[in-house]
């Protein structure tokens, strides 16, 4: 009884590091997954992006535009929205443009970019 199952064991462990190790770019794709999926893990009806890092502007939401994000950050620059140039977002504030850059994260979520605001 106790080889099988440590048979059974070995075969589950096996599966996951081979799992890991054939998915290792998607998992690893921006580093250390556990912070964005924290974030991805608040994600709800009221919060629909949740920023990642508390010292950098890299914002998590679902998979598809973020209206919700893009107004938050036309208001931190009283500013507006210009054009969507691929992945870029651009905004201006009259003076500056600023570029929001997003990146589809495992294919559920995307991960938004945005520009340090001098104030």
């Amino acid at each position: 009884m106790k080889k099988k199952l440590a048979v059974v064991l070995f075969t589950i462990i096996a599966f996951i590091f081979i799992v890991f190790y054939l998915k290792k770019d998607a998992i690893f794709q921006r580093g250390n997954p556990v912070p964005y999926l924290w974030a991805a893990s608040q994600i709800s009806e009221e919060n629909t992006y949740i920023k990642v890092f508390s010292d950098q502007e890299i914002y998590i939401a679902k998979r598809g535009e973020c209206p919700e994000l893009f107004s938050y950050f036309m208001n931190e620059i009283n500013g507006e929205f210009v054009e969507q140039a691929g992945s870029g977002y651009l905004f201006t504030d009259g003076v500056s443009n600023y570029v929001i850059s997003s990146e589809v994260y495992w294919g559920r979520f995307k991960v938004w970019t945005l520009p340090k605001i001098e104030k």
